[in-house]
């Protein structure tokens, strides 16, 4: 039935047709640090030619009013919502207020919610008791085609895997999901003309015991095939977007076959067919936020690769502590010396490198907090950047269950100190605020920051733009 098209408030378009549509609508919830995950869903939808018409709109009910408002409007126009999440566990509080706001609405049977991403991926049961109607555990971007097709009458949810569902007075969960291939998949939804980085790999090997990325996405690394990257990079081109920006866990494994070792001649097809691309006026940012890299994977030879082709003058390397034993224990992979290493060859090179460090890590001795003190300000002296995280156990990772240990003040003043000199930054001290409160109240978290055996996910946390 045609429809007029109408605007809301929010700048999304829709049709209306008098008492409503027989087709379902998308709905993303999206705010500034899931915008690339409802990108990789909606890349997913265009694999599926049955859902090419489907309505898709965005929305930030903090700026456009509740989400029950949000909803009455789509509505009016669609006899079902499907209301799609996907958010990380320090999004959990604002996330959870809102499902429980739909807990009493009277339209809530024509809304259908389900959970994506790194928290309920790790927390499935608790996220379901939330409110949420169903979670996908793992990546959805082969899943979601398969939910939304369920959802409009062609499936059932419980054959499709990867999912967690109610049932009765349940929950059942329909089995691990397949991993993506990626080059089966566009990096963004090209027919949307929504653009963002191009992620090249999935999966690490490494199975950091802080991290989801490996139990989330896999410990085997799967990468974006050339002919797939240049497509996209074309695509773009073809758009004015000229600037061109990764997602990978560690930029200088593209190609590794077992993501431990350094494929250089991958990584140079890689950058020069970008280059090859580009115009004279084009940017490749290679080792920035979004798609860091680890600092064993830093010689003269990637370091020289990235000054011939690449415009970001700031490299971020994941140290995350200076004490041997405290890396050791956290199955990083690498030592002080590597990171050292890494540093001078990238400074060498007119690089500035950022390094992330976790301060408050679980049985963190005063001693070897203090030599991951000393080791920052060591770095700091050779024009280092620092970026400092506060530990947050995050669902699903091996410490997952485990407390933080609190930092001594001493350490924190000197923190204090390199903050104010503009050396350090990071969210280190909103996190531990956020973790007391959580702490405090572990067993009523209801869906916080579980204790107990979970199921797994991702780690994520914007830096500073180059």
């Amino acid at each position: 039935m045609a429809g007029r098209a109408e605007k809301r408030a929010d700048g999304n378009a829709y049709e209306t047709a008098g008492a409503g549509s027989s087709r379902p609508a998308l709905l993303l919830r999206y705010d500034r640090f899931n915008r690339y995950s409802l990108l990789a869903l909606l890349a997913g939808l265009e694999t599926c030619p049955a859902l090419d018409s489907i309505p898709v709109f965005w929305t930030d009910p903090r700026r456009n009013g509740s989400m029950i408002s949000v909803l009455d409007e789509y509505l009016d126009a669609y006899d079902e919502i499907i209301l799609c999440y996907s958010f990380m566990t320090f999004q959990w509080p604002v996330v959870r207020q809102e499902i429980l706001s739909l807990a009493r609405y009277s339209l809530r049977e024509r809304v259908t919610v389900i959970a994506g991403g790194p928290h309920p991926s790790g927390a499935p049961r608790r996220t379901l008791e939330a409110g949420f109607d169903a979670v996908c555990v793992g990546e959805g971007d082969l899943l979601f085609p398969r939910f939304v097709l369920a959802r409009s009458g062609a499936g059932r949810l419980e054959d499709i895997p990867g999912l967690y569902v109610r049932s009765g007075t349940g929950f059942l969960f329909t089995g691990k999901g397949e991993p993506s291939a990626l080059g089966d998949i566009p990096p963004f939804p090209f027919t949307q003309a929504k653009f963002g980085p191009i992620e090249i790999t999935r999966g690490c090997p490494f199975g950091c015991k802080y991290c989801q990325t490996p139990v989330f996405k896999g410990k085997k690394v799967r990468h974006r095939p050339l002919h797939s990257i240049f497509e996209a990079v074309e695509r773009l081109v073809e758009t004015d977007r000229v600037d061109i920006r990764f997602i990978t866990p560690n930029a200088l494994a593209y190609g590794s076959n077992d993501g431990r070792q350094v494929n250089r001649h991958a990584v140079e097809l890689l950058l020069k067919g970008i280059r090859d691309r580009l115009p004279e006026r084009g940017r490749i940012f290679f080792g920035s936020f979004p798609s860091e890299v680890r600092p064993d994977f830093v010689d003269r030879q990637t370091a020289d690769l990235m000054q011939a082709f690449c415009d970001n003058k700031r490299v971020v390397i994941g140290a995350q502590s200076g004490n041997p034993d405290m890396l050791l224990k956290m199955r990083r992979g690498h030592d002080p010396d590597d990171v050292r290493r890494a540093c001078r060859i990238l400074v060498e090179r007119g690089f500035q490198p950022v390094v992330d460090f976790i301060l408050g890590l679980p049985g963190e001795t005063p001693r070897q907090m203090s030599d991951t003190l000393t080791f920052m300000e060591e770095l700091a002296g050779e024009g280092v950047r620092l970026h400092a995280h506060a530990f947050m156990p995050l669902p699903g990772s091996p410490w997952a269950g485990l407390n933080p240990t609190p930092i001594p003040a001493g350490i924190r003043r000197n923190l204090e100190w390199m903050a104010s000199q503009g050396s350090l930054f990071g969210q280190w001290q909103t996190h531990e605020k956020m973790l007391t409160r959580w702490i405090s109240g572990r067993k009523n978290m209801e869906g916080g920051l579980p204790a107990g055996a979970v199921l797994r996910s991702n780690r994520a946390e914007s830096h500073d733009p180059d």
